[in-house]
């Protein structure tokens, strides 16, 4: 099982028999509410932000593909994505939900790479249960549990988020985890003791700290968070990066949120893990934190997978004015909706919770700002009304604001609530504001117009000649590839055709001829995988490495709901005729700038066989192709 990441961890029969037991469809709308449209069924795709539904599943083919960020793939793949997680785990989850008992099948060295990682969750786990013991059975843990009820986090949520305490001494994780059977190398690797200056002895990391267990998405340990009780430096400690732990790809919470995250489609993003903490003991089980307050791109598409709405709640500090700007910008990049819990000066989610209770925090969320709104008021809440020069400066740094407001409407209401709120001139505001807007729009146009044409073209590729025939070149023949490699997946007279008339490694996209090799491939084993219960295109997504050309394919291999023309080896006929016809224009082209450069070298020889060959090709595209001219 390859692409995405893909490794032969599993045996290929108990992959099979996943893929066998497995629906797409119903694995898919346990995340994502699908209406049947067709022969396929649609709904938002969970990856980016849409109105429109572009997000396609075929239950025929058991594959997926939104026609919107061209994320495609089969239920392994959706499974990989939707939970951010590897291949080797999506496989398990699938299988304990089919009932299947998986075999490894890996090499010795990927064998090894296993085991020092699963060594290593369980050096974790063991840790965390450690910690927890200490805290809940420890005298010294005193201080710690007296510090957890004065913050006022109840027993149930302690257990729930499995607070610990780290003992304020140099060895006694390390003592305690080596009864368990760790060796010093693998808690280094684990990030839980550290080796002494003089290397002739290790200590703890963590030591007289109240312990916050970070987990992945699926709830497994790979990392801590420590807070120290006696008012020394750091505050908070969190464990150094590991092959577990990557501090800018973790989102503190993700895994008992997710679930109430995907229910609500929105997401509430705090600083501190007893932000996080107390917000879900008050009824907000939608709420994740930050490992400190930079949102990374990689934490921002984690939430944004879950949600398609996110709300920023960080302190009104400037450091976290600061930090919620940037944050707001990224998962607007990542194609958020993003709005702004304004908090009190002074305050933070758990103080607002703790003193004011359920309903003051409930009203902050409601509210949220929008991105623009937020922005103006962070120019207005700096600026001094009374001194003209600061409006002046405000109203520019608003009119730049604003000018990214794509709607005129809206570009429209926001300048007059900037020239009201910096009382200044509505009419000026507005000049300033379209003027910057259309040298904005000016240089988008000249950006995107050097853009290459082609990166799918997912909106609409043609199934019938007349629209191979009109278009460009270029986009012509990746057109007539695709249909053909839609094609030649969907019936193997047209396959063994295509491959008797074409070089199918010769084909214009890398892409197109990772599919066709697929296609081929899935043709040989066409016959041992016949009983598997797997579709013809299942075995060919089984068969490709690259994880872009696997999503790529799968959009092929599903189409967009066109009816495929009732004579398929017509319409091959009409592909093929189209991407010969292009191979010979090209070589033409080369001829004719060969003999250019022959004309004042005077190699006659030369020359002759090029014009020879110039003919025969010329010929050829009048006599067998040109007939194929389409419907203009």
């Amino acid at each position: 099982m390859r692409g995405e990441g893909r490794t032969r961890a599993y045996s290929e029969e108990a992959l099979s028999e996943i893929r066998a037991r497995t629906d797409i469809v119903e694995v898919v709308s346990g995340y994502v509410q699908l209406k049947q449209s067709g022969n396929t069924y649609k709904g938002l795709c969970p990856f980016h932000t849409e109105k429109t539904p572009s997000f396609t599943v075929s239950r025929e083919k058991q594959l997926f593909y939104c026609f919107g960020c061209g994320a495609g793939g089969d239920v392994f793949s959706f499974v990989m994505k939707i939970e951010n997680m590897g291949f080797r785990d999506a496989a398990r989850m699938l299988a304990e939900r089919a009932g299947v008992a998986l075999v490894e099948d890996e090499s010795p060295q990927a064998k090894a790479v296993r085991e020092k990682r699963r060594r290593l969750y369980d050096c974790m786990e063991t840790a965390c249960r450690y910690y927890q013991s200490v805290f809940a059975n420890s005298k010294e843990a005193q201080k710690a549990r007296s510090y957890v009820k004065q913050r006022g986090l109840s027993e149930d949520t302690v257990k729930r988020f499995r607070l610990g305490y780290a003992p304020n001494a140099w060895d006694s994780t390390l003592l305690a985890l080596q009864s368990k059977g760790f060796s010093h190398e693998e808690l280094v690797s684990a990030g839980l003791i550290i080796s002494s200056k003089s290397g002739k002895g290790y200590y703890d990391r963590f030591r007289g700290r109240v312990m916050f267990p970070i987990t992945d998405v699926s709830g497994k340990v790979i990392g801590f968070g420590g807070r120290v009780l006696d008012g020394s430096e750091p505050k908070y400690l969190n464990s150094p990066e590991t092959q577990l732990f990557l501090k800018g790809r973790t989102v503190y919470g993700l895994a008992v949120a997710k679930d109430s995250i995907r229910r609500k489609s929105k997401a509430v993003i705090v600083e501190g893990y007893t932000d996080a903490i107390m917000c879900h003991q008050f009824g907000f089980t939608n709420v994740v934190a930050t490992l400190g307050t930079a949102l990374t791109k990689e934490q921002a598409e984690t939430v944004s997978r879950y949600a398609s709405e996110v709300i920023i709640a960080y302190d009104a500090d400037s450091a976290g004015e600061a930090a919620t700007l940037r944050g707001m910008d990224i998962l607007q990049q990542v194609g958020a909706s993003v709005k702004v819990a304004v908090l009190p000066v002074g305050e933070d989610p758990d103080s607002i919770l703790r003193k004011h209770g359920r309903e003051a925090w409930a009203k902050v969320l409601e509210d949220a700002k929008p991105l623009i709104d937020y922005k103006l008021y962070l120019i207005v809440s700096r600026t001094d009304i009374f001194k003209l020069d600061e409006r002046v400066r405000a109203a520019k740094e608003a009119a730049r604001v604003l000018a990214g407001v794509e709607s005129d409407i809206e570009r429209m209401e926001y300048a007059e609530k900037a020239a009201r709120m910096l009382n200044v001139s509505y009419d000026a505001m507005l000049g300033d504001i379209n003027r910057l807007a259309k040298r904005s729009t000016s240089r988008r146009a000249r950006s995107q117009g050097r853009e290459a044409q082609d990166r799918f073209e997912v909106r609409r590729y043609t199934s019938f000649k007349d629209d191979i025939a009109k278009s460009n070149e270029v986009s012509r023949v990746l057109k007539a590839e695709r249909l053909l490699l839609r094609l030649m997946a969907e019936n193997k007279r047209v396959f063994e055709m295509a491959r008797e008339k074409l070089n199918l490694d010769e084909l214009s996209d890398e892409r197109h001829i990772a599919l066709a090799r697929a296609i081929q491939a899935s043709q040989d084993v066409h016959n041992e995988s016949a009983g598997s219960g797997s579709s013809a295109s299942e075995r060919i997504m089984e068969l490709i490495d690259d994880r872009e050309a696997l999503e790529y394919a799968a959009g092929i291999l599903i189409g967009e709901e066109q009816k495929l023309p009732d004579d398929l080896t017509k319409a091959a006929d009409d592909c093929i005729k189209v991407i010969l016809k292009y191979k010979l224009a090209v070589r033409i082209r080369q001829i004719e700038k060969e003999l250019a450069s022959l004309s004042d070298t005077g190699e006659m020889q030369k020359s002759r066989e090029l014009l020879q060959e110039l003919g025969y090709l010329k010929k050829r595209i009048s006599e067998e192709l040109e007939p194929f001219r389409g419907t203009i």
